[in-house]
């Protein structure tokens, strides 16, 4: 029998990775996995208890793109430029730490430099680390002078960006980011321009396949979302669906690809709610228009079962860390999805699409304790998800009331 502790957890509803939403169902953490899912009837339990009948259970929430070295503020280049190696990790793991206290306990950095952001994940894989679990991609791939070649990724031709991301897996990167079209951020960069050609995504595509990686891709136009999808990469970054005279749509040949090759699609809809970027120049396409015109084709994507994640874009002006709940909202009350689909945008798809469906993303017997306790029915309250009262992260206790657990409290005990 194990010596591992055990405790139970009775929360008023919880999200069951099998029934959606039930009630008077009982979780049973044993050391750092989840030993059972326990039905009404059937919770004779003798051990500690944590009765929470007002609260709702969740999974921990998985932030699907963030920036951990980003600053959310309109300094986001000024300061990457100006911080050393060690000022970047300090930022990164405050910024980690921020995210845990509203409930994210996994997140996937989509741009940092490369020697960052592995220190980062090193530190939040220690075993007292109080702070969520960190994927990385390391420094973006991105032509010379491109978007984001600040973080130390810049090519110049296509050889040299399937170079790179060999040099990328080969360092153990968790997945690889491409920057296949310009962005916002970057000064003289435009989102309507490609920065790479087809068969150059075709073939980081397939070492990544070849190497277990996620492939990421940020992609603004219409086109490049297409050609993304037949590339067959993992996941779609932003997915905005610009056409070359600034206008958003997408058509049913693109939604027809994306939906035959599977390809999961970040929506990053609450950047668009902030204000614009500072210092972009006249490329940018205003960021709050963007968003009013992507929403129906979000509203497309869904309706025709396209896989959509929750990602926030944390660190890029105006979108502070930990802000998932803004995006889960938004999925639902903004682009119409169920808030079971919501949720699951932030839970178990983008699990799934990195490759951890099988550790953390649902409440289910013998995944990670990855837990989320909110304060209220957000069946009833969609602002419950503001409100987490208790988050665990591999059934270690992390967050208490608001506050961030001290190394002694963050114990396997409720």
């Amino acid at each position: 029998m194990s010596t591992q502790p055990a405790w139970l957890l009775r929360p008023g509803c919880l999200l069951s990775a099998d029934e959606g939403f039930v009630e008077g169902h009982a979780v049973v953490v044993r050391g750092s996995r989840i030993e059972s899912v326990l039905p009404p009837g059937r919770q004779d339990w003798d051990g500690p208890v944590l009765e929470a009948p007002r609260a709702t259970l969740l999974p921990g929430l998985f932030d699907s793109h963030v920036h951990l070295t980003f600053s959310a503020d309109g300094e986001v280049v000024a300061n990457l430029l100006s911080e050393d190696h060690h000022e970047q990790v300090a930022r990164a793991a405050a910024n980690a730490r921020a995210a845990l206290l509203r409930g994210v306990v996994t997140l996937a950095d989509c741009g940092g430099r490369t020697d960052v952001m592995l220190d980062v994940r090193a530190r939040m894989r220690a075993p007292d680390a109080v702070g969520p679990r960190v994927l990385v991609s390391g420094s973006p791939i991105t032509a010379i002078d491109g978007h984001c070649h600040w973080l130390g990724g810049a090519v110049a031709d296509e050889t040299a960006a399937l170079a790179l991301a060999r040099v990328l897996i080969a360092a153990d990167v968790d997945f690889v980011k491409v920057m296949f079209t310009g962005g916002n951020l970057t000064a003289g960069s435009d989102p309507r321009l490609h920065q790479f050609d087809a068969a150059a995504l075709r073939g980081i595509s397939e070492a990544c396949r070849e190497q277990g990686r996620a492939l990421v891709v940020h992609a603004h136009t219409e086109a490049a979302v297409r050609l993304a999808a037949e590339a067959g990469v993992t996941v779609i970054a932003h997915g905005t669906c610009l056409s070359p005279d600034g206008t958003i749509g997408i058509d049913q040949a693109t939604i027809a690809v994306l939906r035959a090759s599977g390809t999961a699609v970040d929506a990053t809809i609450t950047v668009g709610a902030r204000t614009d970027f500072p210092g972009a120049g006249g490329n940018a396409i205003p960021r709050h228009l963007q968003r009013q015109a992507m929403l129906p084709v979000f509203r497309e994507m869904a309706a025709a079962g396209i896989t959509i994640l929750a990602g926030t874009d944390a660190g890029v002006p105006g979108v502070a860390h930990g802000d998932i709940a803004a995006s889960i909202v938004a999925l639902a009350s903004e682009v119409g999805m169920p808030l079971e689909q919501a949720l699951a945008a932030a839970t178990s798809l983008p699990a799934r699409a990195y490759g951890l469906a099988g550790t953390t993303g649902s409440i289910a017997r013998g995944l990670e304790a990855d837990l989320l306790l909110l304060d209220g029915d957000v069946r009833a309250d969609l602002t419950a998800l503001q409100r987490p009262s208790r988050v665990w992260r591999s059934g270690r206790l992390l967050v208490r009331d608001g506050e961030l657990a001290g190394a002694s409290e963050a114990a396997f005990a409720p």
